[in-house]
């Protein structure tokens, strides 16, 4: 009886259908990062006929219908996680009365989820690149299941009023909804990078921003109707559910096109329209060749341009100050301005209203004209005066909230759309990892000391006291916001800076500019095919081509750095060493 390995690699042997080449000589050695690549790759052993044809797209012949369904199963998969974080926000108050815990406390429960997607993501986002072992298939899989069992723990925590379970839930949990949504933008990434990217980044945002709408929304009239306050938990553990259902979907797909085996092994990737230094052009005595030469490595982060690098600093930055006033906005409007929790739920649920119709019109805009790190600029100035509006003012709290809410609205988008445009295709899965773990870094750190703010302002976090007293109680909190989003302006207008500087603007040009250069990298290709038996011709093409691959962010560092790699990781070790302490506090300072 044949194996199932054995079924894969038949099924991969008659999708790939490799031509002959006759006379093919020893492949010359890579200048460029030759120590990325491993001997039997730099031997050229897959070589093929440079060809238009085979330089297509396999997945290209996939109807609109069939891209639609696959799109729709990619936007479902994190569904059930946007609910429950959500959820888990809008319940602090509740969650702290039954559970008897103080903000600290309830900050280190949202944190727990955020703590281990510091790494987890970034291990989505090389089994996204690297299809030769795990692949997208079977990882989501696997992340899907993990999900689900994270949230029935969380909802059986609920029912028993127990923290150590609730915890131990959120992190299971936690464990798969970073990497679920990595690997979902990794994907969407690797099928839509030169292909409408920002529209479909924005209809991204806009299902996640509709469905913690959703949550917000009616979290307090489900538990008012009900009587029941962990039904709203019970909902998003149904949700999570539904998400291995559509991973199934999307598995079933893959393998009845042919671009995967019925074990999850995937045939074929999502090709760009132009080759990168990952597939270098050799000469052979009767044609040129290219040569497919990319390996998935650690070393790869060394190689990666400072542009990118600034990504990761606005998701510390700014999108972790997004994300950590998101989980506390509920309870923030019931104790400034007085109001009931169901009312609460209400105005706290605007912050999710912009993006909802705003980030698919902004993916539009963007993609159309471009100008990524100018709406992102603007964003920053508008999260300044939501927090200004919210924390001294006395405007209805609905101004301050769609205000925040036009930031979450802009702001994503130009990240997300500008995270894969910075990195050569092969790379996108990596490039979606690093800046997820970044804000999951950010909002870790910010989410514990928040609470711990929180808890100094208000010192024993118990909301049945003086009302004045919580009226005060995000003080602090609030100032500790504005001077993020401050700094936050002045980390994109160094972003801004660099791209104009390195880039030639390429996160600012619109898609006829964008459309132009990617042109003039294809024919600068094709004449390098041409001329390549000309040595002093083609180092001239290779230089030139270097500086056009650069120009579109497909071009990597040409000598390792280590700074933003070490910076990088200072704050992942910051951001353990924060919530371990503060976990650890009840223990080291004998609460009882």
């Amino acid at each position: 009886m044949r194996s199932l390995k054995d079924d894969d690699d038949n099924q991969i042997q008659s999708a790939v259908d490799p031509k002959p080449v006759s006379n093919q000589s020893t492949c010359s050695s890579h200048k460029l990062h030759e120590d990325l690549f491993s001997p039997e790759e730099l031997n050229a052993c897959d070589r093929e006929v440079t060809d238009p044809e085979s330089e297509k797209d396999p997945l290209m012949k996939a109807s609109i219908q069939l891209k639609i369904v696959i799109l729709i199963c990619m936007l479902a998969l994190p569904v059930g996680c946007h609910y429950l974080e959500a959820t888990m926000g809008t319940l602090k108050t509740t969650l702290k009365h039954k559970m008897h815990i103080n903000n600290t406390e309830f900050s280190i429960l949202l944190s727990s989820v955020s703590l281990v997607n510091t790494v987890l993501p970034l291990l989505a986002g090389t089994f996204i690149d690297d299809v030769s072992h795990l692949g997208s298939i079977r990882a989501t899989t696997i992340v899907s299941m993990v999900i689900f069992i994270g949230s029935l723990l969380v909802s059986i925590a609920g029912i028993r009023n127990s923290y150590p379970i609730m915890i131990t839930g959120q992190i299971i949990y936690g464990l798969g909804g970073g990497m679920i949504v990595t690997m979902q933008e990794g994907i969407l990434s690797r099928w839509f990078r030169d292909r409408q990217l920002a529209i479909v980044i924005g209809i991204l945002l806009c299902i996640a921003r509709l469905t913690k709408w959703a949550a917000k929304m009616v979290c307090y009239p489900i538990i008012s109707a009900t009587g029941s306050d962990v039904l709203p938990i019970h909902v998003a553990t149904m949700l999570c559910a539904s998400g291995v259902v559509m991973n199934a979907v999307y598995w079933m797909i893959m393998y009845k096109n042919g671009w995967a085996t019925v074990t999850g092994k995937e045939i074929v990737q999502v090709k760009a329209k132009y080759r990168n230094q990952f597939k270098r052009t050799e000469k052979d005595n009767s044609s040129s060749i290219i040569t497919n030469s990319f390996r998935w490595s650690a070393s790869l982060f060394l190689y990666i341009p400072a542009t990118f690098w600034m990504v990761p600093w606005v998701q510390l930055i700014m999108s972790s100050v997004l994300s950590s006033f998101d989980d506390i906005a509920t309870e923030f409007v019931q104790f400034r301005f007085q109001t009931t929790s169901i009312m609460a739920g209400y105005q706290s649920s605007l912050t999710q209203v912009v993006p909802i119709v705003a980030a698919p019109v902004m993916g539009v805009i963007v993609h159309r004209f471009g100008k990524r790190l100018t709406s992102l600029l603007f964003a920053t100035f508008v999260l300044t005066a939501s927090m200004v509006c919210l924390a001294y003012t006395w405007a209805p709290p609905a101004v301050g909230m769609i205000l925040f809410s036009l930031a979450l609205a802009l702001g994503p988008v130009s990240v997300l759309s500008s995270t894969s445009l910075l990195l050569p295709h092969e790379l996108a899965g990596t490039g979606m990892g690093l800046h997820k773990c970044a804000n999951n870094i950010g909002t870790t750190i910010v989410s514990v000391i928040v609470g711990y703010v929180q808890d100094l302002t208000y010192h024993d976090g118990d909301p049945h006291d003086d009302q004045a007293d919580l009226r005060q109680e995000y003080h602090g909190v609030m100032i500790f916001y504005l001077v993020m989003a401050g700094c936050s302006i002045l980390v994109v207008a160094i972003f801004w800076m660099m791209d104009r500087k390195l880039l030639n603007g390429w996160l600012q040009a619109d898609k006829k500019e964008r459309d132009r250069r990617l042109r003039c990298v294809q024919q600068l290709q094709e004449e390098e095919a041409k001329q390549y038996r000309y040595g002093p011709a083609y180092e001239s093409k290779s230089t030139e081509i270097s500086a056009q691959l650069q120009g579109i962010g497909s071009q990597l560092r040409e000598r390792k750095s280590y700074v933003y790699v070490s910076i990088y990781s200072f704050w992942l070790v910051a951001s353990w060493a924060v919530f371990l302490t503060f976990a650890l506090m009840p223990i080291y300072q004998h609460y009882s």
